[in-house]
């Protein structure tokens, strides 16, 4: 089962049974209804948990069976088509989050959190999109909206929005589902980073001791090696015999032991001598 249907099933199993939040859930349920021209009630939804939800709803409150196929659903009912005509009422502060809840299961469609975070309402009409918006203005959330095929997207993409719609339509695991990706994600993000900082150094490392063999290669080409001082003829052997050793390492190979800062500035005398040798040859 994917995230999208496991969300709505956890909205269906959470819906409000109050009264007056019961209808803001209708409203919500049917949001992207539409009359026929017999005057029925016609509902498309791709999702079966939906249809079974639409098709309960209407069952409970009008005490009729909806005709059904693969997608859609028909209600015959002047009631329900009067209620559906009303502008969402609410009539206590729990029947807003009804209504989204309701609007999520029929219109809504959400993104696997390990692949990314896109929660999106798709509806049919202008004068929904703008109710819709416009609620979740009032909740605290500024919703993206693009055109698409069948209408209008009202979509957030801010994974901080979306859990805090989640946790106000009461969908616990679907919001812990969504958290634990996005810590996931932050580890795999923190290691990745950490990876390539190694490697960074790893290659750097590298260039500096490359850099340091040519010096003393070409010092000894130069027959220029014996006329090192001493303290950097020890560590130009070290470095010879020692070619993959970090700072660190070779540093600790020193009798005595030297400091990461001592071993660099030997590094870079050596270095500078060979400068001087091709500068003369120059």
């Amino acid at each position: 089962m994917n995230y999208s249907l496991r969300l709505k099933e956890e909205l269906i199993a959470g819906a409000e049974r109050k009264p007056c939040c019961r209808r803001a859930y209708l409203q919500g349920l049917f949001i992207n209804a539409a009359q026929t021209k017999g005057g029925h009630v016609l509902l498309t939804l791709s999702s079966l948990a939906a249809r079974r939800e639409a098709a309960r709803i209407y069952r409970e409150l009008y005490k009729k069976e909806a005709l059904a196929n693969q997608t859609t659903l028909l209600f015959s009912s002047e009631r329900l088509l009067a209620d559906l005509m009303k502008e969402p009422a609410f009539g206590c502060p729990a029947c807003r989050t009804a209504y989204l809840r309701g609007a999520m299961i029929s219109a809504g469609t959400m993104t696997d959190p390990e692949k990314g975070y896109h929660l999106e309402l798709r509806l049919f009409e202008e004068e929904k999109r703008a109710s819709v918006t416009a609620l979740l203005q009032d909740g605290g959330w500024i919703a993206k909206q693009r055109t698409i095929k069948e209408g209008f997207g009202v979509y957030f993409k801010s994974s901080e929005a979306i859990e805090e719609i989640l946790t106000a339509l009461g969908a616990n695991n679907a919001l812990f589902a969504l958290m634990n990706a996005r810590i996931t994600r932050s580890i795999r993000n923190e290691e990745n980073r950490a990876t390539n900082c190694v490697a960074k150094n790893i290659s750097k490392s590298v260039g500096a001791a490359g850099r340091v063999l040519e010096a003393i290669a070409a010092i000894r080409a130069a027959l220029r090696f014996e006329t090192l001082p001493e303290e950097l003829r020890e560590t130009a052997l070290l470095r010879e015999a020692n070619a993959d050793a970090s700072l660190f390492e070779l540093a600790k190979l020193h009798n005595p032991p030297l400091t990461k800062s001592g071993l660099n500035h030997r590094l870079q005398r050596i270095i500078a001598f060979a400068d001087t040798l091709k500068t003369a040859r120059n």
